[in-house]
């Protein structure tokens, strides 16, 4: 019995449309752990040096963390692996939300894909049961609603999909491959799964994780939540408020902006502006957030809630985390009102 770890990875050949499930080797996780090492280990070995980033011969591979399912506090992240557009070499990008998790609980560590999709498809994974279905509805849609579409399709309203827009789709070089609350945005991967022909990836799972001693696990992880409560409480003295806490900067949390918005640059990235935070903007911005602020929100089994639901009124709700808050308030020299809105059409 394999331990923290499902021990298998689906391997997909989008040039023939071949799926099959691989048993992995135990002494790869000794030496290399899971996720990010054992991603590098399968590029290093099955990818030729000459290939670029759109070659068939070229690997993107979605991998969950040794621990995402386990009761570790935290551990949810998913590791996707590929060699960049942008620099031909190996890239990797991580993100939150519930992908991970929802993998290992379909009893697997990895999908790997390979060559490249004749036409646009998804690949639909719920436990045993894996498809490539066809996505020629889907082409040209945001990943947002690529998502939603295929969870109606499919009947599965708790199925995670982690999907590409326009921009994978036409192998920009910058595409994001987007996950409910979070994305795999460096290095362009969006663009290597679009030019690969995948829409989106969809996992439902409902197995069990096996853990080798359950009882000293949980004491371990339930000491590592006591940490986390008492730096919670206990913020860093001396410290800019943004970072004074644990983990991701906690920007839905925080309102005194007074280090963001007068040391990092606004417009073009040549200005600075000293002396901006004034009583009057923090009661202002205060006021905002305060209204717009919906709820706080976290990734699968983490306390951080380093993200935010914002509603503004006759917009949408939408999910905001870290530095967006301030990204279009700063590059438009304007307010954080016009920031949350701006932010929700983007």
């Amino acid at each position: 019995m394999r331990y923290a770890e499902t021990g298998f990875n689906l391997e997909i050949d989008l040039t023939r449309g071949n799926i099959e499930k691989v048993a992995t080797d135990p002494r790869d996780t000794e030496l290399y752990l899971g996720g990010l090492g054992t991603n590098a280990k399968l590029l290093w070995d099955r990818v030729p040096p000459e290939a670029d980033a759109f070659s068939p011969e070229n690997l993107l591979i979605f991998a969950a963390g040794l621990l995402c399912g386990t009761p570790a506090v935290g551990c949810n992240r998913t590791i996707v692996s590929t060699i960049s557009p942008q620099t031909n070499l190996m890239a990797f990008s991580m993100m939150g939300g519930f992908f991970a998790p929802e993998l290992k609980y379909a009893g697997l560590d990895k999908v790997v894909f390979r060559g490249k999709s004749e036409k646009l498809v998804y690949l639909y994974i719920n436990n045993d049961t894996v498809e490539l279905r066809d996505a020629a509805h889907l082409k040209g849609k945001g990943s947002i609603e690529t998502a939603e579409l295929i969870r109606k399709e499919l009947n599965q309203p708790k199925a995670q999909v982690a999907a590409i827009g326009k921009a994978g789709e036409n192998r920009v070089f910058y595409a994001s491959i987007e996950q409910g609350r979070s994305s795999a945005s460096r290095g362009g991967i969006g663009a290597v799964m679009g030019d690969k022909g995948v829409k989106a990836v969809v996992v439902r799972g409902t197995k069990d994780i096996h853990v080798a001693n359950p009882l000293e696990y949980m004491e371990l992880c339930n000491e590592v939540m006591e940490y986390i409560k008492f730096r919670n409480d206990n913020p860093i003295p001396g410290v800019m408020p943004i970072l004074a806490g644990l983990g991701s900067p906690q920007e839905m949390k925080v309102h005194d902006e007074k280090w963001h918005t007068e040391n990092f640059m606004w417009g073009n990235s040549r200005t600075r502006r000293k002396g901006f935070w004034t009583d009057e903007v923090a009661r202002d911005w205060l006021t905002t957030m305060e209204k717009a602020r919906t709820r706080l929100i976290s990734c699968y089994n983490c306390p951080m809630t380093c993200g935010a639901t914002i509603s503004m009124p006759g917009l949408p709700t939408y999910m905001m985390k870290c530095f967006t808050k301030l990204t279009y308030t700063m590059g438009a020299f304007s307010d954080l009102d016009f920031g949350l809105r701006i932010a929700q059409k983007a």
